[in-house]
């Protein structure tokens, strides 16, 4: 679902990374910020921009923003027009934001939690949905490896997640991978599928968390026979899903590699 590397690396705060220019980085903390008043908790990145592959033309930028209230409770519409207020002045990141706001009751029980979450991501409009025991990889990735940028340290405010819970999550997720119906996909999304599947391999077969560029690296290295397949969705995650998988022998070939892929990390 994510990018990740570097866990069990010790917390960080904004006074520890690169500010990233060319973003609307700070001015969506300052809209948050102002947005929630009292009822934010703690606003933490994570994700490529932080533990490595981030690409500026292309990657989005990962936030989870912890709050005192539940979701149902915050100013709901306020943070919708913030967000639309800086996708307008930041017209470069729109469908490239994924801001999850979770209430801090809900997050702290999030494996037997019925609670919701709200959440942007590139593809879907701000709205708010359940599952919130789905999102662990992203719990356990801001509480290892992310950086705090406001509030409450993330090892504070994440609740313990153990590795093997990480792993097997990402295992649960490769599966999904595999179950997708591929056909359909356009070329960026297809690419996406590539990468992730890449990413999650190498994450199951080695208990570390990587970024997609790590996992790419890695498995071209283990099946050089796929490389160039692998090569094909690194040029076409650069490319923002221009070129790329637009000939149905390449869309093919994925196919089978993911298929494929996701068998091998699964020890199928």
């Amino acid at each position: 679902m994510v990018d990740g590397a570097g866990a069990d690396a010790e917390p960080r705060s904004m006074d520890h990374v690169d500010p990233m220019p060319g973003t609307p980085l700070e001015s969506l903390v300052s809209g948050i910020r102002a947005a929630l008043g009292a009822d934010l908790v703690g606003i933490y990145l994570y994700g490529s921009s932080v533990s490595g592959g981030f690409d500026l033309g292309v990657s989005d930028l990962d936030l989870v923003a912890v709050t005192r209230a539940e979701v149902e409770e915050i100013d709901l519409g306020g943070l919708d027009e913030m967000q639309r207020d800086i996708v307008s002045r930041y017209p470069d990141w729109n469908d490239r934001l994924e801001i999850v706001y979770i209430g801090k009751t809900t997050l702290q029980a999030f494996r037997t939690n019925s609670g919701s979450l709200a959440v942007i991501s590139p593809g879907e409009p701000f709205h708010v949905v359940g599952g919130v025991a789905d999102w662990l990889q992203n719990w356990y990735l801001v509480r290892e490896t992310g950086v705090t940028l406001d509030g409450a340290a993330a090892a504070d405010v994440m609740p313990t997640i153990s590795r093997v819970e990480f792993v097997a999550a990402v295992a649960r997720y490769a599966g999904w991978l595999g179950a997708w119906s591929l056909g359909d996909l356009g070329a960026g999304s297809l690419a996406y599928a590539v990468l992730s599947t890449c990413r999650a391999c190498r994450t199951v077969r080695t208990g570390v968390p990587c970024s997609k560029h790590e996992g790419a690296a890695w498995v071209a290295e283990r099946m050089p026979e796929w490389a160039w397949l692998i090569d094909t969705a690194l040029r076409c995650r650069l490319s923002g899903g221009r070129t790329g998988f637009d000939d149905e022998p390449t869309r093919a070939a994925a196919r089978t590699f993911i298929a494929l892929l996701v068998d091998e990390t699964l020890g199928r």
